[in-house]
Parts: structure tokens; C-alpha cells; sequence
């Protein structure tokens, strides 16, 4: 989407595929920009590609992306679960000198963000019973959105996520420790939080996530929780885009 001249990949969270960014689509700068927005193995329009659906497989797939679109550098969002595989993926020598810079947004840490017991019960619920996954999306907002924007969301997995990769990803970053594997990279790396996230909030972010880099400064969304794209979908937009911006001016 887009013909700008500095290129975008988006990796997306585990409720949802592509559509999760739809909310987005109107505040993009199309001009200066050109995005793309993949599907992770079981998600959209990769709903039916088989894989192990580990952290590595999917940073792996970004950078497949990019050969196909003949991108040979690129910025790089990603979001919650698709943030764990962003960080993995600028630590790998091979990538991250085509990464011009990057956004974590509301990430989970490379290290991996188990769940406690009851945590893992509902998570795990959720990747069958839309029930329990109206409870999921409902937690991690804060319960601050009420029911419409809850069924939206829902509705946007249900048809976007397929249930055996679902329960497949969470424990991939549940579970996952790749912090060994993401040093290195020396570009600007912007890290955003939402006011509202009670799950990945700005202290777990400033311990775990910002001291793995040199160059980098974070933020925090007000009026967002953990899904900020669909929640303050112009604000989102606005700092990210100025961020990519800095960067081309520096």
C-alpha cells in the first residue's frame, strides 16, 4: 500500500492477522511510504501454510517478504507477539543491516512472557472459545472499550486466526527465550507502550526490551492499551511515521 520511497513491514499480534490494522489504514502517508502488512503461518491470507510457528520462522518469513516485494531495506513495526519476532530478527547479522530502523510496539519481551496459571488457562481457552477470547481482548484493553469494540476485535480474529496456530504461537512467546540472539543492532529503535496496557506496560518495556539497544527512546500511548492500532489507530500512525522520519533525517 502506498509508492513512498522508504518501505514498511508490519508483524502483527496474535489475536489477529493484517486486518487488526484496518482501523490504520486512513492516517497512512502514502506518499512518503509504502507499507506491506504479511500474514504470520496461520493468520489471513496464511491461514493455510504449515510451519513450527516459532520466533525464528517468523522473522524468517519478514525477511522473505521483503525479497519478494524486492525491498533490500526496509523499517519494521512489530506488534505485541509480531514485536518478539522483530527483535530476533534485528539480531541476526544477515538482517539487520537492512533494517533502517524499527518500532516495538507494546512487545513482548524476547525473553518470552510466561503466563501464570490462570493466565494460561484463559489464553489457552481462548484459542478455541470466542467466549473466553472476548474475556482476552477485554483484559488486555483494560475493560475500558466496552462491548462494541470487543466484538469488533473478536470478529477480526475469528476470521483471521486459525485456532491451531493460535495455540501453537502462545506458546512460542509464552515460552521462548531468544534474548541471546538479539544484540547488535545499532539503528534508531523506538519503543511504544500503551498508558492503559495492563499485560506488557511501560516497566516491563524499560527493564526488558529498551536496554537491549544503544540507540533508542520510548514512548507511551495515552488512551491505549495493548492494541493501540485499533484503540488510538491516527495517534499510533502519527508517532511511528515520525519516528521512520527522524531517522531519514539524521
Amino acid at each position: 500500500m502506498g509508492s513512498g520511497a522508504s518501505k514498511v513491514i508490519w508483524a502483527h499480534s496474535w489475536l489477529a492477522g493484517h486486518e487488526g490494522y484496518d482501523c490504520m489504514i486512513p492516517f497512512l502517508d502514502v506518499e512518503r511510504f509504502t507499507w506491506a502488512f504479511p500474514d504470520f503461518r496461520g493468520y489471513g491470507r496464511s491461514r493455510g501454510l504449515t510451519g513450527d510457528f516459532s520466533i525464528q520462522e517468523m522473522g524468517q518469513d519478514l525477511v522473505d517478504v521483503a525479497d519478494a516485494l524486492g525491498w533490500d531495506e526496509f523499517h519494521l513495526v512489530g506488534h505485541s507477539m509480531g514485536g518478539q519476532a522483530a527483535q530476533w530478527l534485528a539480531g541476526q547479522p544477515e538482517a539487520r543491516d537492512r533494517l533502517s530502523s524499527m518500532v516495538l510496539l507494546c512487545a513482548v519481551p524476547s525473553r518470552a512472557f510466561p503466563l501464570d496459571a490462570d493466565g494460561s488457562k484463559l489464553f489457552e481457552a481462548a484459542t478455541d472459545n470466542l467466549d473466553a477470547r472476548a474475556t482476552v481482548i477485554s483484559a488486555v484493553t483494560g475493560g475500558r472499550l466496552g462491548t462494541g469494540f470487543v466484538r469488533y476485535v473478536n470478529e477480526a480474529s475469528r476470521k483471521t486466526a486459525d485456532p491451531a496456530a493460535m495455540r501453537a504461537y502462545l506458546r512460542t512467546w509464552t515460552q521462548d527465550d531468544v534474548s541471546s540472539e538479539v544484540q547488535g543492532y545499532q539503528r534508531p529503535v523506538l519503543v511504544l507502550t500503551g498508558r492503559h496496557d495492563p499485560v506488557l506496560p511501560a516497566a516491563v518495556a524499560e527493564e526488558q526490551i529498551v536496554p537491549q539497544y544503544t540507540d533508542v527512546r520510548s514512548d507511551v500511548l495515552d488512551g491505549a492499551a495493548h492494541l493501540p492500532p485499533m484503540e488510538t489507530p491516527a495517534r499510533t500512525v502519527s508517532l511511528i511515521e515520525e519516528h521512520f522520519l527522524m531517522g531519514l533525517r539524521s
